[in-house]
């Protein structure tokens, strides 16, 4: 099942690619940000990082459909200490969204999305599970594009990620923003 998603994953990312004719455009974003982590357990502060790609469909400028990676991990595991059988919970996340972005003036946007994800539940030694879920997320940014969207993009946002069977792990991150036009 692992490798039918993960291969899944991989075509629809060689589709989107592939078929530039229905693509206008494509950028690649990074963010980093702090927040909680939990599965059947109490909530513990993590670090979180994620890359991604947007894919801007020819028949939209403020549609996307953004693909990527998710991964956040305990704070204490960032910080220097002993390390002696000591375990720092986890999750890592595949995700597919839909991104919606509402330009306030030339210079500020808000983007709000929802998406389907697939996450990997490490919040304890023995746990190992992959669920899928849903994620959401809501974002400001400032836009320093001098035409049509080409240069960087800064944000400061919030993402919401629940799985929806199994552990029922979920995350929340707030985090910083920054996305590139290829």
């Amino acid at each position: 099942m692992k490798s039918f998603l993960y291969n899944t994953f991989i075509l629809i990312i060689l589709l989107c690619s592939v078929s530039v004719a229905q693509i206008n455009s494509v950028s690649i974003g990074a963010n980093w940000g702090f927040g909680e982590v939990k599965g059947n357990s109490p909530s513990v502060t993590s670090l979180g990082t994620s890359i991604y790609l947007d894919f801007v469909p020819w028949f939209s400028n403020d549609l996307t459909f953004r693909t990527g990676f998710l991964y956040a991990q305990k704070l204490e595991y960032f910080l220097p200490e002993s390390r002696k059988l000591r375990y720092y919970p986890f999750i890592k996340s595949y995700y597919l969204k839909t991104i919606l972005r509402v330009d306030l003036n030339e210079i500020i946007y808000l983007e709000h999305g929802t998406g389907i994800i697939y996450m990997n539940d490490r919040t304890f030694g023995d746990i190992n599970e992959w669920e899928p879920g849903a994620s959401f997320n809501v974002m400001c940014g400032i836009d320093f594009s001098e035409t049509e969207r080409n240069g960087i993009h800064l944000g400061l946002g919030l993402d919401y990620g629940l799985s929806f069977a199994k552990t029922s792990a979920s995350y929340y991150l707030i985090y910083l923003q920054v996305q590139k036009k290829l």
